[in-house]
């Protein structure tokens, strides 16, 4: 879907598993991208979101990402996901459409 970022998965969790990757990417596919990247975590429906890039004073990180509103100032497009268990996992979710799809 955006063509000027790669799909390329990043792991910015910390206390909870959360993976994104820059732009708006299909949802089923970034997902496929992250299953082939081992990344097996319970995790949820993918969304399109915005995000900033803060820089860090702690030498532990080099920034931080935060979620902000679409026309911010320095936003970038991203496609986020994060920990979700049982009937919100992506793997419920999809399974419950393709259902409704076939009744």
């Amino acid at each position: 879907m955006d063509k000027r970022y790669p799909l390329d998965i990043e792991n910015i969790g910390e206390d909870v598993y959360v993976l994104m990757s820059r732009g708006h990417h299909d949802l089923h596919e970034f997902m496929a991208k992250v299953r082939e990247e081992g990344y097996d975590w319970p995790l949820g429906m993918p969304k399109h979101i915005w995000m900033k890039t803060r820089p860090s004073r702690d030498p532990g990180y080099t920034c931080f990402y935060d979620h902000v509103p679409k026309g911010t100032r320095g936003a970038w497009p991203a496609t986020h996901v994060q920990e979700a268990w049982g009937d919100e996992s992506y793997e419920a979710l999809r399974a419950r459409a393709t259902e409704g799809e076939t009744e």
